[in-house]
């Protein structure tokens, strides 16, 4: 077996692993903490084979960005430095009750959890380098997986419900009960992994094969409904509509779903903007209910502590201390269900601005797939996978789950490299041009 093919039986390898082992933000610690060693060794693993990997500069630039802004949060300043920062005159004061001398202290008001974070940029990093370094054969091995992945996880969901509450068949404690979750803790994303399998699908069913393609895109729709997610369902009706019409259409046809695509980002964002800023108090049930009022606090602390931010990891701690008292619940709140709104909190103005630069990115790369020839068909199906993550981050938090982050590296890199096709399974490997400038060729 040759360097290439060993790369391109792992990116289906690690794909797997990261769904199997990566279905929870927070719950499964054991789980995360091997599927993260799992990336390091592949990361070194492919340094050390000197693997080619054609990295996009643009990605190679915004993932750079988003390892430097938590190990920035985690360098000692000095007290007359952090003594500046937001809210944080309660800290100094509590050192001074307490009578001792202000210590040197990371920007992050939860280190161990911004630690936490960066080590789980570990996966979609190895992903990243991973599909940069595989073949069109190998890519097209792993959106296979994705697929296959995405029907049986929907299978064991629905054994989920079956079995009811209580199920011993719910890999995680802290999940949604009685709900079909899958290999996941959420069962929002059960129908997230449903949803980016989709365009997966049509792009492998190629553009002759109409009906496996839409049987396929109605499989995974249903498997969405069967979660109850509401999110995930609107999310995978426009996804199966658009990748339907647009992945392997001629150039002529893809202006209305071009359209189509950027309307619904705007309606999705203006449906994120109103949720975060709904009034009142929270309304009795369930999270869901409660995600406009969790959405507004945690803007309100993101307020408060702009421009440094609070932290990679610290909006458990931080929301904390500005809930009102009188409406607690027994919810647990890991996160803010709107990644934007959490990214915010924890990274400030930085954050912010990291933000709208890959928001503009994911629309330069949607406009740039939809003018190219057949030949993009690939880097549509990307753009379309990483389009509903963003979308669903306005409610969520998909990215914080490493399955989901991986595969939204992937498709980040699929997105990127418009000028390769996905081949049929018995064509030979090919490689994105050396000179192509949207790319740099990187010895690992």
């Amino acid at each position: 077996m040759n360097r290439q093919t060993a790369i391109d039986w792992l990116a289906p390898g690690f794909v797997l692993a990261a769904l199997v082992l990566g279905g929870s933000s927070s719950g499964g610690v054991w789980a995360n903490f091997a599927l993260q060693w799992l990336a390091g060794i592949l990361l070194l693993a492919l340094i050390a084979s000197r693997a080619n990997a054609a990295v996009p500069r643009a990605l190679l630039v915004l993932g750079g960005v988003a390892v430097a802004l938590p190990v920035l949060q985690l360098i000692p300043l000095p007290p007359s430095l952090w003594t500046l920062l937001p809210q944080r005159a309660a800290v100094a004061e509590g050192f001074g009750l307490a009578g001792a001398a202000l210590p040197w202290m990371p920007l992050s008001l939860d280190p161990d959890a911004t630690l936490a974070v960066l080590a789980s940029l570990l996966v979609p990093a190895a992903g990243l380098a991973l599909f940069a370094a595989a073949s069109p054969r190998g890519v097209r091995w792993a959106l296979a997986t994705v697929v296959a992945a995405a029907i049986g996880s929907m299978l064991l969901g629905l054994l989920q419900l079956l079995d009811g509450e209580g199920t011993v068949l719910q890999p995680y404690a802290i999940t949604n009960p009685g709900k079909a979750t899958g290999l996941f803790a959420n069962r929002n994303h059960l129908a997230m992994l449903a949803v980016m399998a989709i365009p997966c699908a049509v792009l492998l069913a190629g553009r002759g094969d109409r009906l496996r393609a839409g049987v396929l895109a109605a499989l995974l729709t249903g498997g969405a409904v069967l979660t109850g997610s509401r999110a995930g369902i609107g999310l995978a009706v426009v996804t199966a509509a658009v990748s339907l019409a647009a992945i392997h259409a001629p150039a002529r046809a893809r202006g209305p779903w071009l359209a189509l695509l950027g309307a619904g980002a705007l309606l999705g964002a203006a449906g994120g903007l109103w949720l975060a800023l709904a009034p009142g108090a929270p309304p009795p049930g369930g999270i869901e209910q409660q995600r406009p009022f969790i959405i507004a606090t945690t803007l309100d602390a993101a307020r408060d502590h702009f421009p440094a931010g609070s932290g990679g990891g610290s909006f458990l701690r931080v929301y904390q201390h500005h809930e009102d008292p009188a409406a607690i619940s027994p919810e647990y709140r890991n996160h803010a269900h709107n990644d934007y709104a959490e990214v915010l909190l924890e990274y400030g103005a930085p954050g912010a601005a990291l933000m709208l630069v890959v928001l503009g990115w994911w629309g330069f790369a949607a406009f740039a797939a939809w003018r190219s020839g057949a030949g993009a068909a690939a880097a549509r199906a990307g753009v379309i996978m990483l389009g509903v993550v963003l979308a669903h981050s306005l409610v969520d938090y998909p990215l914080r789950t490493a399955g989901l982050a991986l595969l939204a590296a992937a498709a980040a890199v699929i997105a990127a490299r418009r000028d390769t096709t996905t081949p049929a399974p018995d064509a030979e490997p090919s490689e994105a041009p050396a000179d192509d400038p949207r790319h740099l060729r990187i010895t690992l």
